[in-house]
Parts: C-alpha cells; sequence; structure tokens
C-alpha cells in the first residue's frame, strides 16, 4: 500500500499591506454610509440668476417648507460661478436639490445623478439633458422631476384680441437672446391662428431699439408686445413711455418694474410656481421617486387691465375678457 501524503493547513497572517487595503476599505465604506445624507440635511434652493422673480419664487417655496431645514444658494448668471456655487452646494450633501432657471439647471443635470433634483422656473427642459421630449414628460433623467413653466405668451394674445380685437401685433426681439427668439417665432405661429396680424421686428442693441419700434408703428402695429426676455429690458422704459402717452396699445408680460403704460400686464406669477415647486418638493421627500413623476407644465399667472387707457383706445364699459 502506498502512503497518501497529508497536507497540513496553516492560518498565515495576512501580509501587512494586505492589512492596511482591508482597513482601508473599511473605513471608506464607514465614512460613506456616514455621510449619507438624512432627515437632518438640509434641503439645498439652488438658483441662477438672482432677480426679483426669482425671490418671488423663493418666498413661495420657504413660505411653504418653512417646517424644513433650508439652505439658499444663489449663483451669478456666469457658467463658472454656478460651477463654483454648484462645488459648495454639493458639499453639503443635500436631502434634495430644488433647482430654479435654466442656467442653473443646463449645469445640475449633466453632474448630478444621485440626490433628487426637483426644478422649476424654467421654461423649456427638454434641452437641458434633465428631461428628453415635450411629448413625452414622463421621460426624463431618473432622479429630476419638475415643472417647465413657458412664458404664458398665448394667454396674452388671446386677453389681448378679446379686449382690443383683431389689431395687427408688433414685437421687437433681440435674436441673440434665446429666450426672446423663441418667443418671436412662436408670436409668428400663434397670432394668426387668433386673427391677429403678427409684425416682428429684431433689434441685436439699444442703438437699433428706437427706430426698429418706430419702424413697426410704420407698418401699422397697433399693439406693441412687450416680451419677457433680459433683452427688452432695453427699450421697456421707452415703449411703456409711449403706451402712457397714448401712442400705441402696450401689452406686456414683462414681471419685474414698473408696468405703468400697458393696457394689458400678463406676466407669469412667481410666488405661485414657487408654492406649486414646494408640494411637488414634498412629494419626492416623502419618498415618491422622481423616476415615476412626469415633468408637469404650469404657467400660473398675474394680469391687470388700465381701465383708463382701455377706455380711451376702446369705449367703456371693456369686452369681457377670454376665460
Amino acid at each position: 500500500m502506498f502512503a497518501i501524503p497529508t497536507q497540513r493547513c496553516k492560518y498565515r497572517k495576512p501580509k501587512t499591506q494586505n492589512r492596511k487595503l482591508l482597513i482601508l476599505f473599511l473605513a471608506l465604506a464607514l465614512a460613506t454610509w456616514g455621510c449619507r445624507p438624512s432627515r437632518q440635511n438640509p434641503i439645498v434652493i439652488f438658483c441662477s440668476p438672482d432677480s426679483p422673480r426669482m425671490r418671488q419664487a423663493i418666498a413661495g417655496l420657504q413660505e411653504n417648507l418653512k417646517d424644513l431645514p433650508l439652505k439658499v444658494v444663489c449663483a451669478p448668471a456666469s457658467d463658472r460661478g454656478i460651477r463654483e456655487q454648484l462645488r459648495r452646494a454639493r458639499q453639503l450633501r443635500p436631502r434634495l436639490l430644488v433647482v430654479l432657471g435654466t442656467p442653473a439647471l443646463l449645469q445640475v443635470a449633466p453632474v448630478e445623478k444621485s440626490t433628487p433634483v426637483v426644478f422649476a422656473l424654467v421654461a423649456n427642459p427638454y434641452f437641458t439633458n434633465a428631461a428628453y421630449a415635450a411629448e413625452h414628460p414622463e421621460d426624463h433623467q431618473e432622479n429630476v422631476t419638475g415643472i417647465a413653466s413657458p412664458p404664458p405668451l398665448e394667454a396674452a394674445l388671446k386677453q389681448g384680441s378679446g379686449l382690443l380685437g383683431s389689431a395687427p401685433w408688433g414685437l421687437l426681439y433681440d435674436p441673440t437672446d434665446g429666450v426672446a427668439a423663441d418667443l418671436a417665432q412662436e408670436f409668428g405661429q400663434l397670432a394668426p391662428r387668433l386673427g391677429i396680424k403678427p409684425l416682428i421686428e429684431e433689434s441685436r442693441g439699444a442703438a437699433t431699439d428706437r427706430p426698429r419700434l418706430e419702424r413697426l408703428l410704420a407698418r401699422g402695429a397697433r399693439v406693441i408686445y412687450l416680451p419677457p426676455a433680459a433683452s427688452a429690458t432695453r427699450y421697456a422704459p421707452l415703449l411703456l413711455d409711449w403706451g402712457r402717452r397714448r401712442q400705441v396699445m402696450v401689452v406686456s408680460g414683462y414681471p419685474e418694474g414698473p408696468h405703468r403704460g400697458a393696457l394689458l400686464w400678463l406676466a407669469l406669477d412667481y410666488r405661485r410656481l414657487g408654492v406649486e415647486t414646494a408640494a411637488l418638493a414634498r412629494r419626492v421627500l416623502q419618498g415618491e421617486s422622481p423616476q415615476t413623476i412626469p415633468i408637469a407644465q404650469m404657467t400660473p399667472i398675474i394680469m391687470e387691465v388700465d381701465e383708463k387707457l382701455l377706455r380711451h383706445w376702446s369705449g367703456y364699459p371693456p369686452p369681457r375678457p377670454v376665460p
């Protein structure tokens, strides 16, 4: 018979290097587990750029989330400034990021893939990578949901035509301003459907604003629409002054600053948008997955009619506003 050799299994201590790697791995795992956002971590309201409309929305948010720890981080409009403030905001390990404004969402969507994100004050989220197609609002980044709030141009045209009839409307826009360019295109498409003849001029700077407005009048515009675009700030005082002097009827969608001189002022209600965003944020905080919540579209509006101007232009009592 042959003897079968046996082999003893001896316990060997791991090499020093292996022990160090194991300790490092465990330390990193514990650190990651310990830093996960908890109920004590803040809800960060991350916004850009700062503006009166932004502050109105934040006020609506704060009022309706006042029982929760909130931190507002508002970044300047430059890409570099937004990225730096976003880096600091993410270091807070927020339970939820509430992102306000298109510039802010453009920077957040590509880098934030785990923290839940609720966005608002974004006219068109479908080019930001946060959402993919307006025809499919349920199809969006898994950790993101929000509210799209396009400018209420259609409402302004409907209400304006109800008050003023089918007079030709003019619009001045700056093609280098993305919001203004989008509004000009929509204006040209929507106005004819409501029986309004659209007259459109473009101006790339303050030097040509007045001549192009005068050209609109020369072409027969009886109403000029003041769009809610940043470039409209250049010529808003002049146009509203013409409205006060009764040289032209002005319909304003510009949400900020005085609007005396506008026969009709119809703008987004940003405080109401803040309230609606707070309600959506609570749904996510209560455990609903952003992935299951389609992108909503909301355009709450504030409307005022200057009855003295309306009486001058169309008689009194005024026609009933379009519902």
